[in-house]
């Protein structure tokens, strides 16, 4: 049975706990409440910053990580994707929407944590899920492939452009790849 120090859930909550903390250092004027922390995030992804709309009522910020990347990466995963997911937050308090996801304010808190500011991981992922391919004809001799989500969108009437020839894609005779 795994200790608090060795339980790596434990390690990620205290480790959220203090970026959170030294952000509030770093920036007086942030009002950054402790953020809930939840394991609850699969597929690829290695963290997610879930920013709460501001209200009476407030719920607080969420950062989400996945547990099969913490078991399998924790230390890459407490000092890369936390601070990570903390800078989202901080860029999110004091910046709100008008800010993109990893462009320069959200650099420069990365770089105020003394972290490099990559906004992908690099740690080994497997997909939560394989998407059924569908061949779609356009002007290119190849076609494209869509996912099973597009083909069904495509359905329902949204239309997609080829991004080469940018004809409008039509289905194919020979359905899936």
């Amino acid at each position: 049975m795994p200790t608090p120090d060795t339980d790596p859930r434990e390690r990620a909550r205290r480790e959220v706990a203090r970026w959170a903390a030294l952000a509030r250092r770093l920036y007086p004027r942030l009002r950054l409440p402790e953020p809930e922390v939840r394991f609850d995030l699969r597929g690829q992804g290695a963290g997610q910053a879930r920013i709460q709309p501001r209200g009476s009522r407030r719920r607080p910020d969420i950062i989400r990580l996945n547990p099969a990347l913490l078991a399998g990466h924790p230390r890459e995963m407490l000092e890369e994707t936390v601070p990570h997911e903390i800078a989202h937050l901080v860029v999110a308090r004091r910046h709100g929407r008008r800010a993109a996801p990893h462009g320069p304010e959200w650099r420069a808190v990365m770089a105020d944590f003394g972290v490099p500011a990559r906004a992908c991981h690099t740690l080994p992922a497997e997909p939560s899920r394989r998407l059924r391919r569908y061949r779609y004809r356009c002007a290119c001799p190849e076609g494209v492939e869509l996912t099973s989500i597009r083909h069904n969108r495509a359905r329902r009437g949204t239309r997609y452009l080829c991004r080469r020839c940018g004809e409008t894609l039509r289905r194919s005779r020979d359905e899936t790849v």
